[in-house]
C-alpha cells in the first residue's frame, strides 16, 4: 500500500481506533504517524476517550424502537446514495459492497456521514469533559505506555526490526545496555523463544527505549518487550503506565494484561524497570512464557 495523505489517513483514524481496519491499514496508517504528530496526539487522545467511555459509561442493549428507527435511517440513506451514483445504482451497490476495507469505500464517504460523525465528536467530548471533571483528570495530555507499545507492534506489523545490537544470548545484552548506555537491566528469558536482539526504538516523541526481540520460530511468531528505566520515566511529564497495571505489579512475579483493540500487552515491574511485552498470543499466554512472572 502507498503512503497515506493526510486525509486518507484521517479517514482511517475512526477504523482503526474500532479494530474495523484491515492489517494492511493499520500498517499503513501507523506508519505515516510516524511523520505526523498533531494526528498522533489526535489518534492518542480518541484512545482516552474510548477508554473513558467504556469506564464510565458501560454498554447497554438499546431498546427495540430505536433500533428498529435506526436501520430505516440507513436504508433511507442507502437508497439516496444508490440514486446518485453513476450507472446501474443496484450493480454500483454490490460493486461497494464487495469492496469492504478498499480505499475506494473509505474515499467515497459522504457528507452526511461526516456530518453525523461531527456530531457524535461533539456529543462525546461534553460527555469526557464532564468525566474529566467528576473523576479529578486534569488537562495534561497523557500517553500510556501499553497503548504505544501495541501501536509500535501493529506499525511493525508483528515483524522483528533491524537489531542494534545483535545477539541470541540475554547475558550480552545486559553487559551492553549497562556499558553504552547506562542501563542496568533484566533480559527476560521466554520459554520456546530465542532472544534476536535490542534495537534502540523512538518509544514516542524522542524518547528513546531498549526493545528487546524474541522469535519462535516454530510456530513463526515475535515477541516485542519494551523496557522502560522507571527514573527515566519520572522525567517525562506526558506519559505513564497504564494505571490498573501500575496498581497490580508489585512484586517480582505480578503482572497486568492490557487489551488495547485486540492487542494484548503484558506489563510487569523487575528493580527499576517496567516491561511492557506484546505479541499475537493472548496476554495470560504470554505472561506463561516470561521467567518467573506468576502465570498459574
Amino acid at each position: 500500500m502507498n503512503k497515506l495523505t493526510r486525509h486518507q489517513a484521517e479517514l482511517l483514524l475512526p477504523a482503526v481506533i474500532d479494530d474495523e481496519a484491515s492489517d494492511q491499514e493499520k500498517s499503513a496508517f501507523f506508519e505515516y504517524l510516524k511523520y505526523d504528530r498533531e494526528l498522533e496526539r489526535e489518534y492518542y487522545s480518541t484512545l482516552q476517550i474510548k477508554r473513558l467511555l467504556n469506564e464510565h459509561l458501560p454498554k447497554k442493549p438499546a431498546p427495540e424502537y430505536l433500533k428498529n428507527k435506526i436501520l430505516r435511517q440507513i436504508e433511507e440513506e442507502r437508497e439516496k446514495d444508490k440514486l446518485t451514483q453513476d450507472g446501474d445504482p443496484v450493480i454500483m451497490h454490490k460493486k461497494a459492497s464487495s469492496e469492504k476495507g478498499s480505499w475506494d469505500v473509505l474515499l467515497k464517504s459522504g457528507f452526511r456521514y461526516m456530518a453525523a460523525a461531527a456530531v457524535i465528536l461533539m456529543i462525546t467530548l461534553m460527555i469526557v469533559q464532564l468525566l474529566e471533571r467528576s473523576t479529578g483528570l486534569n488537562n495534561q495530555e497523557m500517553f500510556v505506555i501499553e497503548n504505544i507499545s501495541a501501536q509500535h507492534f501493529a506499525g511493525a506489523g508483528g515483524k522483528l526490526l533491524e537489531p542494534h545490537f545483535s545477539t541470541n544470548s540475554p547475558e550480552e545484552a545486559e553487559q551492553y545496555l549497562l556499558n553504552h548506555h547506562g542501563l542496568n537491566m533484566t533480559i527476560p528469558h521466554l520459554k520456546g523463544a530465542d532472544f534476536a536482539g535490542i534495537v534502540l526504538a523512538d518509544f514516542h516523541n524522542g524518547m528513546e527505549v531498549p526493545l528487546l526481540e524474541y522469535v519462535q520460530n516454530e510456530i513463526d511468531e515475535n515477541i516485542f518487550i519494551f523496557a522502560i528505566n522507571l527514573s527515566q520515566l519520572q522525567n517525562v511529564n506526558s506519559m505513564k503506565r497504564e494505571d490498573n497495571a501500575a496498581e497490580s505489579c508489585t512484586t517480582q512475579t505480578d503482572y497486568f494484561v492490557n487489551n488495547i483493540d485486540g492487542i494484548h500487552v503484558v506489563s510487569w515491574l523487575w528493580e527499576d524497570n517496567w516491561y511492557s511485552a506484546v505479541s499475537n498470543h493472548n496476554g495470560h499466554d504470554l505472561a506463561a512464557l516470561v521467567e518467573p512472572l506468576n502465570a498459574d
